[in-house]
């Protein structure tokens, strides 16, 4: 049976503690996409370089 309450339960969302990301402009962007592109040349070289990148002594490598 439900009670007869006269008062509204209110409830709140919880806060994560995550802040909303600003909106980043094209110039940013582009800028942030080089990088990333930078990033995965230079991983993509020294895994050709060095082989297989795992401290697991199964696979070898580091």
């Amino acid at each position: 049976m439900k009670p007869n309450r006269t008062e509204r339960c209110v409830t709140t969302k919880p806060f994560t503690g995550k802040k909303p990301r600003p909106l980043s402009t094209t110039a940013e962007h582009k800028r942030q996409h080089q990088q990333d592109q930078g990033f995965i040349k230079a991983m993509n070289e020294l895994t050709a370089k060095a082989g297989l990148l795992s401290d697991d002594p199964y696979f070898g490598g580091l």
